[in-house]
């Protein structure tokens, strides 16, 4: 029966070490790379506002980045509870940079709305994908591959 219950826990903890980098919370450096796509978020919805983007866009934009992001931050074991916070800076932010560049004559609305319109009704898998281009990986990957 001891020899039994040995095979058992060896499986057990093998399983658990096996799993463990999908169960480890993020280190505070991912935490931080994940509130700056949730700011970065926001700033994309400011800007669309600032160059004339429809309400319905921004609302649907706001929707999809929350929707995506709460996913992302529930598989990689991040927290979201300052998410409000974070996109209404990211959303002042945005509208900051717009205003900027227009003091400094320079129209980057095209790019903005361009963008946007894309993020607007970005699958997950494809929010993911990017996530993973701009980070050198996702969260608990080495940067290496």
């Amino acid at each position: 029966m001891r020899k039994g219950l040995n095979r058992r826990l060896m499986s057990l903890g093998l399983t658990l070490a096996l799993t463990a980098p999908a169960w480890a919370a993020p280190d505070a450096a991912e935490q931080a790379q994940f509130e700056s796509f949730v700011v970065a978020a926001g700033a994309s919805n400011g800007a669309a506002r600032a160059c004339g983007a429809s309400e319905p866009d921004l609302a649907q934009h706001e929707a999809t980045s929350r929707k995506n992001l709460a996913r992302y931050a529930k598989e990689y074991g991040f927290s979201a509870s300052g998410y409000d916070g974070l996109y209404q800076k990211g959303l002042a932010d945005g509208k900051a940079m717009m205003e900027e560049m227009k003091r400094s004559g320079v129209d980057g609305c095209r790019g903005v709305l361009g963008s946007f319109q894309n993020e607007r009704v970005i699958s997950y898998e494809d929010m993911k994908a990017a996530l993973a281009e701009v980070s050198d990986g996702l969260p608990g990957e080495s940067a290496e591959k």
